[in-house]
């Protein structure tokens, strides 16, 4: 009997993830794949199921989050491989849903479901030996998965180039944003450029800060709005520190904004700057902010091609420090163009990328992979895993 096609001896679901939480449990992780994590572990219990999540961590731990059961896979701390492994153990007949692909040789449960949150190995320094442990991953999982869910259309098309066999397995869902709480906001005489992205140097935080440099002693109807997370507070106060020193600190705010503050964010902006490097899927903070009415700058990176279609609904550009400050310039300046492109952002939005289309389009996937749980009772052998 084919895995779809089963009936389940209980509702619980392992669901790997590789932190939701930090690596000792003490608090969560802010960014794009924990996002689409958390939403799909509320689909999943709102079908039936009973979800606990799996990820690497420090030491063997178990905490709770939304009442969903963390477990710390502890090996991770050793090697990340057999951290992962910690996750079959003890559980043979409970389904895993993998919300991620590891990013290290890894066996997969047969009959299951991988996501791939986009192509990760694109940036111009990523070494030779990087790109092609990169594209054994990838193929691993791919083998050994019922079905590989890419969230945007570049990863097909790169596996599609090179194994078309195995592209017969992969779904695309983009992903999602939820258009009734992220809104327009009233656009008012000050022309705020907001930056919403992690410190990580893949999301071109550099070339922002040029941009800044460049434009707001010329503009000074303009402010500079960086929206970044803290889980590295350390980072954190270093750029504090750095943007204290300019001759434009007049004009730019800094701020670490929860999740669920993001949308009160984006009312503040007008032009929304996303200018990455590489590693990028349908990014969460382009469809916030087409949501929220914002013209959007975007790099033309991974899946923020699928989102983005050039002088209709937002600007792409090649990730060059010159090419933003052009766009940008032209933006400023014209503001009926900001306007326009802003409006069609939010239509797009709403009408491509809504979080009922997406809960819609994942429902299907996971009924067709794992069936329906019709007994909420535990498996036999799901007692073991990792120490309390």
């Amino acid at each position: 009997m084919r895995a779809g096609e089963r009936t389940q001896a209980g509702a619980r679901m392992r669901v790997f993830v590789p932190n939701l939480l930090s690596w000792d449990g003490s608090a969560p992780v802010t960014g794009g794949l924990e996002r689409f994590a958390r939403q799909l572990l509320r689909l999943l219990r709102s079908l039936g199921w009973q979800p606990e999540v799996w990820q690497y961590a420090a030491a063997d731990w178990l905490k709770e989050w939304e009442g969903f059961p963390v477990h710390g896979c502890g090996l991770s701390a050793i090697a990340l491989e057999a951290g992962f492994q910690q996750l079959h153990q003890g559980g043979a007949d409970v389904p895993i849903l993998y919300a991620s692909l590891a990013f290290h040789p890894a066996r997969y449960q047969p009959g299951s479901l991988v996501m791939s949150h986009g192509v990760w190995w694109d940036g111009a320094g990523v070494p030779a030996e990087q790109i092609r442990a990169a594209f054994r991953w990838a193929e691993q999982a791919l083998a050994q998965a019922r079905l590989v869910v890419s969230c945007d259309y570049n990863f097909l098309n790169v596996v599609r180039s090179w194994q078309p066999d195995l592209a017969g397995k992969i779904r695309v869902i983009p992903n999602f944003v939820d258009t009734d709480a992220f809104v327009p906001g009233d656009a008012g005489s000050q022309v705020v450029i907001l930056y919403p992205r992690r410190l990580d140097e893949r999301r071109g935080l550099q070339l922002f800060l040029q941009a800044a440099a460049a434009l707001l002693p010329r503009f000074p109807q303009v402010s500079f709005l960086l929206s970044v997370d803290d889980n590295h507070p350390a980072e954190t106060e270093k750029l504090r520190r750095w943007l204290a020193d300019q001759p434009w600190r007049e004009q730019v705010e800094l701020v670490t904004a929860s999740m669920e503050a993001m949308p009160e964010v984006y009312r503040r902006a007008q032009i929304v700057v996303l200018p990455s490097l590489y590693s990028e899927g349908t990014s969460f903070s382009c469809l916030e902010a087409m949501a929220s009415g914002c013209a959007v700058v975007a790099s033309d990176v991974g899946g923020l091609t699928n989102l983005i279609l050039s002088g209709y609904n937002g600007l792409l550009l090649p990730p060059r420090a010159s090419a933003l400050v052009e766009a940008l310039e032209q933006l400023i300046r014209e503001p009926d163009l900001r306007a326009r492109l802003g409006r069609r952002a939010r239509q797009v939005a709403e009408e491509a990328f809504s979080l009922q289309r997406w809960e819609d389009q994942w429902r299907r996937v996971i009924t067709q992979v794992y069936g329906r749980p019709l007994d909420r009772g535990p498996q036999h052998g799901a007692e073991g895993g990792t120490g309390r």
